[in-house]
């Protein structure tokens, strides 16, 4: 795919009403439905509402997707480049703002080229050095833990009892945090992340506190996780650096790891055949993560928009310079393009987008993975769990980027005494 300056006419965001929002989409009791019915009126690129009175780019296409984030050129991450941000468009208090402020945090996450380069390489270099043997057996252990808080059995909403936790919990615990301090980033990160009101500020505060004084203990003291590696790393000018590094996978941790979890306990629970195959071995829980992946994408919208350098076309739309671009990872997982008619004939394929590509592609998806591997399979071979409600009768997360049951009630029991056991 090429891209080409344009000296035409562009479509005006500013002056499409009626715009479907990203939450809408997400939440639809048949979000590829949803998708074609964009995709039959607009093509592979569509206007959307991203929040209230904040509008961009739906990029649905699996061939555009790709392009878009292999364009480092053509399609900015630094969100001085938004237009919305310069011209200040945005209505007052935008969650988007979180992921998309005007004063671009110091690392990889807002900053392309060079600045991209340098910031990056030390989060790629620390991860890297953890030890996945060690690794395991952490995140083992606070499944466990985890497991065992939920008692022999009983009633619980597993989302917020199981799969939050261990998403989050899994992330501190790799950068070195206890529990105890991991359980407050969590509520603080939830706040950040939705974009909780006049909470946001005094949040992100908070978070940085935590991080900077673990920084400073880490570097004097030495240690194996992910923040000792970062915090004498040569890259980084100053702590806010670091701090800001570190936050990128603690954010991303609170929405994808929880949403890919309780995605795939949810599919499990509730999709028989799925289950069977699982349980019959004709496909290996890694085979079933990434069905999950292709065909139920716990990432449905990528919160890491994109920003137009110039007018550009794509997908048969002309996108005026400064534009937002949303990259829909469940759109372009679901793209016909990229399927066959035969389900069988994609076993093993991870050519999904859930990872993205190019420059600003996921640095951690091995350990992504075995995180979620872990969890599925550590719950599931100690506890007889079942959905207490109708699977039709689950409410979905108000969200526009992940989709997930909003609470998954289930009945459980101990099925066996256990300890630690490899994932």
């Amino acid at each position: 795919m090429t891209h080409r300056t344009i000296r035409y006419e562009t479509d005006s965001l500013t002056n499409l009403t009626g715009l479907v929002s990203l939450t809408a989409l997400t939440s639809s009791p048949d979000p590829q439905a949803a998708y074609d019915a964009l995709r039959a009126r607009w093509g592979a690129v569509a206007p959307v509402e991203i929040e209230a009175g904040v509008p961009g780019w739906l990029v649905m296409g699996h061939q555009e997707s790709c392009h878009v984030m292999r364009s480092e050129a053509a399609f900015a991450k630094d969100p001085r480049t938004w237009r919305w941000n310069y011209e200040d468009l945005l209505p007052p208090g935008t969650a988007i703002a979180t992921f998309a402020p005007a004063d671009p945090r110091p690392s990889s996450f807002h900053h392309d080229g060079e600045e991209r380069r340098r910031l990056r390489k030390p989060l790629d270099d620390a991860l890297e050095a953890l030890d996945e043997r060690t690794v395991r057996d952490s995140i083992t252990a606070l499944c466990v833990s985890i497991i065992d808080r939920m008692g022999p059995s009983g009633t619980t909403d597993l989302v917020r009892a199981f799969c939050q936790p261990m998403g989050f919990l899994a992330m501190t615990t790799l950068l070195g945090f206890d529990l105890e301090t991991g359980a407050q980033l969590m509520t603080d990160s939830a706040k950040v992340v939705v974009g909780d009101g006049d909470e946001v500020a005094a949040a992100q505060a908070r978070v940085a506190g935590t991080i900077l004084q673990h920084i400073q203990q880490r570097r004097q003291d030495g240690g194996q996780d992910l923040i000792s590696f970062l915090a004498i790393h040569q890259n980084f000018a100053h702590d806010g650096e670091i701090a800001s590094t570190a936050v990128v996978p603690m954010h991303a941790a609170a929405i994808f790891l929880t949403a890919w979890i309780t995605q795939t306990l949810h599919l499990r629970l509730s999709d028989r055949q799925l289950a069977s195959r699982v349980n019959g071995g004709r496909v290996g829980l890694d085979d079933a993560l990434d069905e999950v992946l292709w065909r139920q994408s716990p990432i449905a919208q990528s919160p890491a928009l994109r920003f137009a350098r110039n007018d550009v076309e794509l997908g048969g739309r002309i996108i005026a310079k400064g534009d937002a671009l949303v990259l829909s990872i469940a759109a372009a997982n679901g793209d016909p393009a990229v399927h066959t008619s035969d389900p069988w004939d994609e076993v093993g394929n991870r050519a999904h987008l859930s990872w993205g590509t190019g420059p600003h592609s996921c640095p951690a998806p091995r350990q992504a993975r075995l995180i979620a591997r872990i969890a599925v399979d550590q719950l599931l071979r100690h506890m007889d769990v079942q959905l207490h409600v109708p699977e039709e009768g689950l409410p979905w997360a108000h969200s526009p980027w992940v989709r997930h049951p909003e609470r998954m009630p289930v009945t459980y029991r101990r099925a066996t005494a256990y300890g630690d056991v490899n994932a």
